[in-house]
């Protein structure tokens, strides 16, 4: 038996102790510490540059067109005026499409490729080797994908979110009647510091759990080439009920 396979077959004991979601969550917590270490750090920086700074200008484009639709129907469609764009903008793309579609754009592109990629180290024995060269494989793999998720959707919608806003009512200033300055004067006067710290704070909550959920299922998870389309599905489908729990939660607790 060679080494890789002897490492794929004894994988799943040496990481019993955090391969569950819950276990995952309170390891995290307890090794916060070690984000002091620089090769920690620039394995976060890494996980950061891979979901947020690769996706933004793609991020860019989606939060300017979604706030342009918003004015621009609300204006020429429904003939409602200003105030009520700008509500429309505020409440629904800013305030729940930016983290929707921002998470799931996360999760299906670097999230996938993150789980496929632990799921591969694995099984070839890499996680053994960087135990036995005195590199603890969860201070190095694991917590910098967990918190990397979180701040890179955070980075995400807020570029959405400013898209939305300036992108969008730049737009609608050349396809409606309404000026740009006007637009965003009504968008200033509506938003909440408030509001903006719970959106910023619920996006950071969703990332990190879509981290754990990652980093669970590449860890978890039997691995084969063939069982990514497998694997894929239940990192998304369980990755659309973390943000309906924290989307209702985050409603519910500001009612």
């Amino acid at each position: 038996m060679s080494l890789a396979q002897d490492s794929a077959r004894r994988a799943p004991a040496e990481l019993a102790d955090y391969s569950g979601g819950v276990e995952l969550f309170l390891r995290v917590v307890r090794r916060l510490a070690q984000l002091s270490r620089p090769p920690v750090q620039a394995a976060l920086w890494q996980q950061v540059q891979r979901g947020a700074l690769d996706l933004a200008g793609f991020v860019a484009l989606i939060g300017a067109l979604a706030g342009f639709l918003a004015i621009a129907t609300v204006e020429l469609g429904f003939g409602l005026g200003l105030t009520v764009g700008v509500r429309l903008l505020q409440a629904l793309v800013l305030g729940q499409l930016a983290g929707f579609i921002c998470a799931l754009l996360l999760v299906t592109g670097p999230g996938t490729a993150a789980a496929w990629e632990l799921g591969l180290m694995r099984r070839q024995g890499e996680l053994r080797t960087l135990r036995l060269i005195g590199i603890a494989p969860f201070d190095y793999l694991v917590l910098p994908r967990v918190l990397g998720f979180g701040l890179a959707l955070f980075v995400l919608t807020f570029v959405f979110q400013a898209a939305a806003a300036v992108g969008g009512a730049a737009l609608a200033a050349v396809a409606t009647q309404l000026t740009f300055s006007q637009q965003i004067e009504a968008l200033a006067a509506t938003l909440a510091p408030a509001a903006l710290a719970v959106s910023a704070l619920k996006n950071v909550v969703l990332g990190t759990v879509a981290g754990l959920l990652v980093c669970h299922h590449g860890l978890a998870e039997s691995f084969a080439p063939a069982e990514t389309p497998r694997v894929a599905r239940r990192l998304l489908g369980d990755s659309l009920v973390a943000l309906v729990i924290v989307h209702g939660g985050a409603a519910l607790l500001l009612r």
